[in-house]
């Protein structure tokens, strides 16, 4: 990209990174999406990405990451465990509620599926 001009912008359901500089269909051209907890989805080659925008985009990405581990650290177990089995596919709900471990084990379990399906 020749044109870039980082544009950072929470839609409610995570971070949209976009270019301001070039605009698609009316609106800033989406470079990234940022979940909630940090995993980055690309809707470009990182490559075509100036290096101090991407230091910030990946910066952003990790400080969500740590802001959503905290949020979920300071809830009980049992809330983290009520808060991710509500997020996870059915699939996954049905495997966990069947696992015969502790509880810690079950909300290890639910995060890591969480961010593999979010």
């Amino acid at each position: 990209m020749k044109k870039f001009e980082l544009f950072l912008c929470c839609l409610g359901n995570g971070t949209t990174v976009c270019n301001k500089a070039v605009t698609e269909n009316g609106d800033y051209k989406k470079i990234a999406h940022i979940s909630e907890y940090g995993k980055i989805t690309w809707y470009v080659k990182p490559t075509s990405i100036p290096g101090d925008a991407l230091l910030k985009i990946e910066h952003h990405a990790h400080t969500a990451e740590a802001n959503f581990d905290k949020f979920l650290d300071d809830m009980p177990l049992i809330k983290r465990y009520s808060y991710l089995l509500d997020r996870v596919p059915h699939n996954v709900f049905l495997n966990c509620v069947g696992m015969e471990t502790s509880l810690e084990e079950k909300v290890d379990y639910l995060k890591k599926e969480y961010w593999k399906v979010s």
